[in-house]
């Protein structure tokens, strides 16, 4: 079973629009994995990774705003996570409830299609 650590995303403000997915490694304006894991919810290899294909979970814009429609697409995507142990899936789904809190008109599932 892979281990995964889940970290808490650094956010600057907040948006309902969806950025162009997926994120490739030369998106973001840093090469520093330390800056890259905070726009990701797990990783694969600890916190910092050791190699951008160890983020899991996007929730955030490159511009670092939390993004309400990959807070949306997070709880799917946590369902492909074939190996993904029950405790830390629950730690991440609480997370991502926590977050979806800055959008305090929108919940995760209103106006939702994905």
């Amino acid at each position: 079973m892979t281990e995964y650590t889940l970290h808490v995303p650094s956010i600057r403000g907040t948006t309902k629009n969806a950025p162009d997915m997926p994120y490739q490694e030369d998106d973001f304006a840093t090469d520093d994995l330390a800056d890259i894991d905070d726009y990701f919810l797990l990783s694969t290899s600890d916190i910092p990774p050791e190699g951008f294909d160890d983020l899991y979970i996007p929730v955030a814009h490159l511009d670092q705003r939390l993004s309400l429609p990959l807070l949306r697409r997070a709880v799917e995507e946590l369902d492909t996570l074939e190996d993904l142990d029950a405790e830390t899936k629950k730690a991440t789904i609480d997370m991502i409830h926590d977050l979806a809190e800055c959008f305090p008109d929108e919940g995760l599932d209103a106006g939702y299609d994905g």
